[in-house]
């Protein structure tokens, strides 16, 4: 029988935050002791635990703040692209977790350029527009903005604080795939203000315009994601 290999001692710190982390004694935002206190604490050196503090850093368990101290990573919203079509509500349950909406706004306007383009539209059609500040377990994850043709005012009678995707549905317009860019951007005034985030920090964009299962258009529209609450993984 072999025996087990001996791990380095980083490497059983590493182990030993990631469980405390994992299984919720360490909670997230939560400040970590001094680089002092640990090693002693751990009986290690301070080379060993900065070793340690890099591994749980560069996999997204911890992260530093100059001048603050170390704390615990928020947790991430797993977005897995596997080719069904989840919107953000389904996402957020998948994890066992609970989505909310923020209305911040309706209206309408008319389609021109690259908008009528996207919803399959004529220039000068109406089409509206619906922002929302999308939250898991109340923390706010993302800014998201949906435009849609006419064809699906009756969204507009319903509680838009609720799933969207759900209304859809019952109308028997089921989004089946969509079409997908994301780009990085920066943090600026509304995300500040919505997100939480600091003016200049790095965003994602995602861009996305949705059909049913004969192509035709949904909705197009964007999301505004703090990376630090989301990952998209994807799967071939």
């Amino acid at each position: 029988m072999k025996s087990q290999p001996i791990l380095p001692l980083y490497q059983k710190l590493v182990e030993d935050l990631k469980s405390q982390i994992e299984d919720g004694s360490l909670k997230e935002n939560e400040k970590l002791p001094s680089e002092l206190e640990l090693s002693q604490e751990y009986s290690v050196s301070r080379i060993t635990l900065r070793k340690a503090m890099e591994i749980l850093a560069e996999e997204g368990y911890i992260i530093k703040h100059q001048g603050l101290g170390t704390f615990v990573a928020p947790r991430k919203l797993n977005r897995i692209d596997d080719g069904r079509r989840m919107g953000f509500t389904e996402v957020c349950a998948n994890e066992g977790k609970t989505a909310s909406a923020e209305i911040l706004g309706v209206e309408w306007m008319t389609a021109k350029g690259e908008l009528g383009r996207n919803l399959r539209v004529e220039e000068g059609e109406k089409v509206f527009k619906l922002s929302r500040i999308r939250g898991c377990d109340g923390i706010p994850v993302m800014i998201e903005v949906l435009y849609f043709s006419s064809r699906f005012s009756y969204l507009l009678q319903e509680d838009l604080t609720k799933s969207v995707y759900a209304v859809l549905r019952e109308h028997g317009d089921i989004p089946s795939h969509s079409v997908r860019t994301v780009e990085v951007g920066y943090a600026g005034a509304r995300e500040e203000e919505y997100l939480g985030m600091k003016q200049g920090e790095v965003l994602l964009l995602l861009n996305e315009k949705a059909l049913d299962e004969s192509g035709e258009v949904i909705h197009s529209g964007i999301q505004i994601i703090n990376p630090q609450r989301y990952k998209l993984t994807i799967i071939n």
